[in-house]
């Protein structure tokens, strides 16, 4: 399914009921809402799912009601990243073994790793599964660590099943060193919306957006667009995602994606602590921003 992988790939939020437990009811719904509005990639468990707040065992319910409610109509990448080398094993043969397409992997956080700590990890890992496919996830924000494009290709030299990143360093030069460093057959993803028509145009074969929970079609657009040759349609959609994130403030607080979908007529939950909910006042402007914008 490796070849399938590219165009709009949506990190999924996770929808929590008012007990603060996961609602796999919804999450079921969520599937089909954004396959049925061009999402070409599903990725449960990321930063946007809000997965380091989930446990082990929730993450891999929760990848399995992914899997069997996308019932192979897209392939689906499993964020299987911990700060724990063992874990991140488990996660990741879980996912194997449940159906993924891929796991992608953020860089262990908190505490500061040297590059060769990072790359044992990896490398630990890629090992333990030496037949599934991995993604590096690169998002220096929230990871603490970045990855130099050296430090990729060696991990892509010593582990062959490492066929992918998924960057969201805001740095357009980075993707572009990936890109180089990756060689051939490599599957590299642009994580930051801001640069998603410029990364197709430099060799992106994705777009992992978590703003496309809220507005998938806008995203897919996008990337028709471009497929097509058609660049003054692209262009207006990223000027038109641009908008979109500054209403929705860019994920700042995965609340305002599940309030935009609720506004859209999809139950996407409440958030866990010690995550918020938007104030009236935010969630009053966001309806307002997302009316001008004519999606709800």
């Amino acid at each position: 399914m490796l070849d399938k992988i590219h165009g709009l790939v949506c990190p999924m939020v996770t929808p929590f009921d008012e007990a603060g437990e996961v609602d796999h009811r919804a999450v079921r719904a969520l599937v089909d809402f954004l396959l049925a509005n061009g999402v070409q990639v599903l990725f449960p468990a990321g930063s946007t799912g809000e997965g380091p707040l989930l446990s082990i065992e929730e993450r891999k319910a929760l990848a399995e009601t992914v899997l069997d409610q996308a019932a192979g109509r897209v392939p689906v990448i499993v964020h299987t990243g911990t700060l724990r080398t063992d874990e991140s094993i488990a996660l990741t043969r879980h996912a194997r073994d449940a159906g993924a397409a891929a796991a992608s992997l953020i860089t262990p956080y908190f505490f500061t790793f040297t590059d060769d700590s990072i790359s044992d990890h990896y490398l630990a890992v890629a090992r333990a599964v030496p037949d599934f496919p991995l993604f590096i996830y690169v998002f220096p924000g929230n990871g603490k660590h970045d990855v130099t494009a050296g430090l990729l290709a060696r991990l892509r030299a010593a582990a062959p099943n490492i066929v992918g990143v998924k960057s969201s360093n805001p740095y357009l030069l980075r993707l572009q060193e990936y890109i180089a460093a990756g060689g051939e057959g490599f599957i590299p993803l642009c994580g930051v919306d801001g640069l998603m028509l410029a990364g197709l145009s430099i060799g992106s074969r994705g777009q992992v957006s978590g703003n496309a929970n809220v507005w998938p079609e806008l995203f897919r657009r996008l990337y028709d667009a471009f497929c097509a040759g058609d660049l003054a349609t692209a262009r207006a959609c990223q000027v038109q995602i641009d908008r979109l994130r500054a209403v929705v403030q860019d994920g700042l607080h995965p609340a305002a994606f599940k309030a935009g979908l609720a506004l859209r007529g999809v139950n996407g939950g409440r958030v866990r602590a010690p995550m918020r909910e938007l104030t009236p006042p935010e969630a009053a402007a966001l309806a307002a921003g997302l009316k001008e914008l004519g999606i709800v």
